[in-house]
């Protein structure tokens, strides 16, 4: 930091197990993602290629090295898995992680509607390619899940073996 300002608590140092920030690429050029790591890699320790950019990315694979350059791992949105899930193409996702070299995946339903314990089983099945994060929730305003629900949604994708991410006021993603 540049100066000192009281009652800040200290950030851990990288790699963080706790306090781990996200940021979300929504389709940075790749000059706009060299600026944003030239001066926020410290602070990044993940960056989520949101909704389905990654698709209609220019030079993904060099946009990509960006980001691996400062050792920070990539990840697809949630949106592009259910895209290809939609299409019947579960191992072409699998198939495209690998190819991009993307070791973290995200499982969600925000966009489609798929049975939990279908999507617990999507999850188990990642687990074996990289580390699973998961959405539990809606992008539809109106579908309201209770408390008691998350809970025992979000134990159950914690037993498939996911890394968990807490959306309650997800809306877009």
């Amino acid at each position: 930091m540049n100066f000192n300002l009281s009652q800040i608590p200290d950030r851990n140092k990288k790699p963080r197990e706790h306090g781990i920030t996200m940021v979300m690429d929504k389709g940075l050029s790749i000059e706009e993602a060299k600026n944003f790591m030239s001066v926020s890699h410290p602070h990044v320790d993940i960056v989520k290629l949101g909704f389905g950019t990654s698709f209609v990315t220019p030079n993904l694979k060099e946009k990509l090295e960006i980001y691996r350059s400062y050792d920070i791992p990539v990840y697809f949105g949630g949106t592009l898995f259910e895209a290809f899930l939609i299409r019947n193409q579960f191992e072409d996702y699998i198939n495209v992680c690998k190819e991009f070299g993307i070791s973290y995946m995200e499982v969600s339903d925000g966009s489609i509607t798929i049975p939990h314990a279908e999507k617990c089983g999507y999850i188990e099945k990642l687990t074996k390619h990289g580390t699973v994060l998961s959405e539990v929730g809606s992008k539809d305003a109106a579908h309201i899940i209770p408390p008691y629900k998350w809970i025992e949604l979000m134990r159950a994708e914690l037993n498939a073996g996911f890394y968990l991410r807490d959306c309650r006021s997800k809306r877009s993603g």
